[in-house]
């Protein structure tokens, strides 16, 4: 019974939107000025994604979108950075819902595209090249 309990509770922390285990899971920075410092070093745009726990929409956006290897594959062009909607960041950039990702611009850090939602990983996708081909940018 205990194994049945433990396992149980495994399993249900790993389905949680929460932004550091995401960030783990995920392979993301997690501390928004890390980010910055490191798109501007790389000459990359910031794609800062906004979760909280709990937020059913959250998990699926993580669990079923960003895991995807096709969206893995489109970050490489991208400093991914995960944080809690009431976590540390610029308020100018406070969401007004979740969950959304923005790309901003390291050196402004201006937004420059927002993805809204918990979407399918095609569609985030066709949002990503959408913003890589209003800046320009082919993907390699």
């Amino acid at each position: 019974m205990k194994i049945l309990t433990l396992f149980i509770l495994i399993t249900l922390s790993l389905f949680g939107a929460d932004a550091l285990k995401s960030a783990k899971l995920l392979g993301y920075e997690t501390d928004y000025k890390t980010a910055i410092a490191k798109a501007e070093q790389e000459h990359k745009m910031v794609l800062l994604v906004f979760v909280q726990d709990p937020c059913p929409y959250c998990d699926r956006l993580v669990h079923k979108t960003l895991v995807t290897p096709c969206v893995q594959r489109r970050m490489k062009n991208y400093v991914p950075v995960i944080v809690d909607k009431h976590g540390v960041f610029p308020k100018k950039l406070k969401p007004p819902f979740i969950p959304i990702s923005y790309v901003i611009d390291p050196k402004t850090e201006k937004v420059t595209y927002e993805i809204v939602g918990a979407i399918p990983y095609k569609e985030y996708i066709e949002d990503l090249e959408t913003e890589m081909e209003f800046r320009d940018v082919t993907d390699d």
